[in-house]
């Protein structure tokens, strides 16, 4: 990936959606568009099953509200019967919905609710016979912070309970078996053996600075290749004040055994970009944009792109989630303005 990254990315241009005839376009085949937009809604969290039903929840005024639909129609369902902050799937009728104190599964005809007891819940994964959920989670401050230090909790669901998996890595993000992360303030991966997490040994990053740290927030594994592909930050200490850190977007790419690190410069630190496999052997990564909502960078099989993503109604809409349908290019993304209104799904591929 190292070469790839060496000239200037393209930036990709986009015909940004706008009326209502937003709501019901079909995605375009080579471009992100939106697909679904509602003034009244927020969306956080999206899902997609294996048979391409596509799970949407958020609030709208202040009540949570759960969408369903696919291509280029959404209808509202019934919820579990509390605010829905992550959703995960294995197919139609292994749906799971978590909220604060409580999480569900969906069955195909009803919601099965039952108690949380656990931490925060900020990513959840439904990854083969596994269900996995990272807990309570940290961010690196953009402003930095002196002894900053990484922390979550991943569990692991074992028949009706909920166990928690020791890593050997602060874990960040999943896919497939792999976990990105960091471990003592320095980018790592893991991998899954089945009983296991193990770490795997990484290369060091170029342009080491001194007192530099840095972290893995994402992992994307191609499931024809066996690519792997993540996105993290490094950062280093560059003054005083508000901005006592400097730092810039991490991108890994590889096999086991043959790893290529690379830094950008744009869109610097990234303390949450999410990456998801795009189908065709390289990963779309979704990040907070410097003037307001939200780009992505585009790894190809030869090159990547950088772009902004379209917005019907309001131009800094952002981001909040994103999620793949396995096996196809179909790739779909959900958030809402900052003020928290205007819901918007997006969609790419077939």
């Amino acid at each position: 990936m190292g070469l790839l990254l060496r000239g200037a990315a393209a930036l990709v241009a986009f015909a940004v959606a706008t009326g209502p005839a937003a709501a019901h376009a079909v995605a375009p085949v080579g471009q992100w568009s939106v697909v679904h937009n509602d003034r009244r809604d927020s969306y956080d969290t999206v899902t997609v099953t294996p048979g391409g039903a596509v799970w949407v929840a958020g609030s709208t005024r202040g009540r949570s509200v759960l969408l369903k639909g696919g291509r280029s129609t959404f209808k509202r369902v019934a919820g579990p019967g509390f605010r829905v902050k992550r959703l995960a799937s294995a197919s139609d009728t292994r749906v799971w919905a978590f909220g604060g104190s409580r999480y569900a599964r969906w069955d195909g005809r009803r919601w099965q609710v039952r108690p949380w007891r656990h931490g925060r819940v900020d990513r959840a994964y439904s990854i083969g016979e596994n269900l996995w959920v990272i807990e309570d989670s940290n961010a690196f401050p953009r402003a930095g912070e002196a002894g900053w230090q990484a922390r979550s909790t991943l569990r692991r669901l074992a028949g009706s309970v909920w166990r928690r998996v020791r890593t050997p890595i602060v874990v960040k993000g999943l896919d497939g078996k792999w976990a990105a992360g960091s471990v003592r303030g320095a980018a790592a991966l893991a991998r899954w053996s089945g009983t296991a997490w193990r770490a795997v040994a990484l290369p060091g990053i170029p342009f080491a600075r001194p007192g530099q740290i840095s972290e893995l927030t994402d992992v994307a594994v191609d499931g024809e290749t066996g690519r792997i592909m993540a996105v993290g930050w490094v950062a280093w200490p560059c003054g005083t004040g508000m901005r006592s850190f400097c730092g810039e977007t991490l991108l890994l790419s590889g096999y086991p055994g043959s790893w290529t690190f690379a830094v950008r410069a744009e869109p610097g630190i990234q303390p949450r970009a999410q990456a998801e496999p795009d189908g065709r052997g390289g990963a779309w990564v979704v990040y907070d944009a410097k003037g307001g909502g939200s780009g992505f960078l585009h790894i190809g099989t030869d090159g990547v792109e950088q772009g902004m993503f379209p917005a019907a109604s309001n131009r800094n809409a952002a981001v909040r989630d994103l999620a793949v349908q396995l096996g196809t290019g179909s790739v779909w993304a959900v958030g809402a303005a900052p003020s928290g209104g205007s819901g918007v799904v997006w969609h790419y591929g077939p």
